[in-house]
């Protein structure tokens, strides 16, 4: 009875982990600067692959929100500590099949630019240049904190009737291994 349930349980592992399947994202460059201000930014460059799967739904109207999530806290936190930065940056893919262009919207702000093809939408969502994480201000200079940054596609935000086929194909999972280091302010 032990053998079945151990299996049971490394199925389940293998189905419900998407960082198993974790090939599509890729951080190419990732770094912290301090502006004058004393504002510390985010800077990125992402690769995102899209597999046939998903590739296929975008040309077919599909839109595809991938969500960048930036978390910080103090090195020695105790697990129950909530995080000192916790962002997620939400950005949706589409495809408009009467233009034949890819648009990239903003969730946060107003954002929209159009592309002619699918490679540039891609690069120019893989690009995060200048985002605010916070005052240096408020850290404290003499602790160390970690800091993680993870990307994914958001099945919660397909339509609904494609999201359970999408928790079963291991093809919709598109993420990122999670970037992490120590930051001492």
């Amino acid at each position: 009875m032990s053998r079945i349930t151990s299996i049971i349980a490394v199925v389940a592992l293998l189905v419900l982990s998407p960082a198993l399947f974790a090939d599509e994202v890729e951080f190419r460059r990732v770094g912290l600067t301090l502006s004058e201000g004393g504002l510390i930014l985010l800077d990125a460059d992402i690769s995102y692959e899209l597999n046939a799967t998903v590739a296929e739904a975008l040309e077919n109207g599909v839109p595809l929100t991938f969500e960048t999530h930036l978390q910080m806290r103090r090195a020695d936190a105790w697990i129950w500590e909530s995080d000192i930065v916790d962002r997620r940056l939400r950005t949706v893919l589409l495809y408009r099949p009467l233009s034949g262009m890819y648009e990239l919207r903003n969730l946060q702000g107003d954002e929209h630019l159009s592309f002619a093809t699918r490679a540039a939408a891609l690069r120019t969502l893989g690009k995060i240049v200048a985002m605010p994480v916070i005052e240096r201000s408020s850290l404290n200079v003499d602790e160390d904190y970690l800091v993680r940054l993870d990307v994914s596609l958001d099945i919660e935000s397909l339509p609904l009737p494609m999201r359970p086929g999408a928790y079963l194909d291991r093809d919709w999972w598109v993420s990122s291994e999670p970037w992490e280091w120590r930051l001492r302010p």
